[in-house]
């Protein structure tokens, strides 16, 4: 978890400059009732781990900054944060980029 931290702490610098989504903004399109949003959130969510690990192949982040298993689905990754944000709401109004592999990390664990 400490060699995340650098990682988020870039990820989070970039939205502070793109006005990316809150926790709150990615938790209502995640729930939403249309397709467009909840498409919205699971992209979202994909783009994020894609980002992650496109860094970690290439050495810029450590191979354990994120350890998604590889037979999760793009379905198993969004229900994933849902349960998170649904569950720390204290935490939602940080940056979703931030929010999404916190979530992902504590269900998904690397191991030493």
């Amino acid at each position: 978890m400490r060699r995340l931290l650098p990682a988020l702490l870039m990820l989070g610098c970039l939205q502070a400059q793109a006005g990316f989504d809150t926790g709150n903004r990615l938790f209502e399109d995640c729930r939403a009732s249309n397709y467009f949003n909840r498409g919205y959130c699971g992209g979202y969510v994909t783009g994020i781990v894609d980002t992650i690990e496109a860094l970690q192949a290439r050495g810029v982040l450590p191979a354990d900054a994120l350890c998604v298993p590889g037979e999760s689905t793009k379905g198993q990754l969004a229900d994933v944060v849902i349960k998170y944000l649904e569950q720390n709401p204290e935490r939602r109004h940080l940056e979703a980029g931030s929010l999404v592999p916190e979530a992902l990390n504590r269900a998904f664990p690397c191991k030493p």
